[in-house]
């Protein structure tokens, strides 16, 4: 059973046995409000940190948990933003020293891209152990369906 999530001009198919939420953040200025969509292999709590530290203390082998955050759109197509299109995932890609605080078993990711002149990036934290590889399988197929329209 799958069931689509939608909003801020983004759209993804989220399949069984995952969670996904989309929100606006809401930051004084100078900083922008885009969207952050967070997508994971299991209950998520009702937080908003964009890029879920607050979730990676609470990993259990085998768990992932992405956060995509959109930037300004003046960053599209440029620097880190020039590749075009969701980045492929495999689970080698996972390293280490890629998370925000280092703990036992925990390992992550971070790709920068640009799709319909948004920039993005795409972090992920997860937890080595038993699963680990079929989730990363499955998160990499449903960012493969991720739509996402022109602003």
């Amino acid at each position: 059973m799958t069931s689509t999530l939608r909003g801020h001009g983004l759209a993804l198919t989220v399949h069984e046995g995952w969670e996904a939420r989309i929100w606006m953040p809401d930051l004084d200025p100078p900083a922008e409000n885009h969207p952050v969509v967070r997508l994971a292999n299991f209950a998520l709590p009702l937080t908003k940190n964009t890029y879920a530290e607050d979730v990676a203390d609470g990993l259990r082998p085998g768990q992932v948990v992405a956060s995509l955050a959109e930037f300004s759109p003046s960053l599209a197509g440029r620097g880190l933003y020039e590749p075009r299109g969701v980045p492929e995932l495999d689970p080698a890609d996972l390293d280490p020293r890629a998370v925000q605080r280092q703990a036992s078993g925990r390992a992550g990711v971070q790709r920068f891209f640009s799709e319909q002149g948004r920039a993005f990036s795409l972090y992920v934290v997860a937890r080595r152990g038993q699963g680990l590889d079929r989730a990363m399988h499955q998160l990499t197929q449903q960012l493969r369906g991720l739509t996402v329209d022109a602003r």
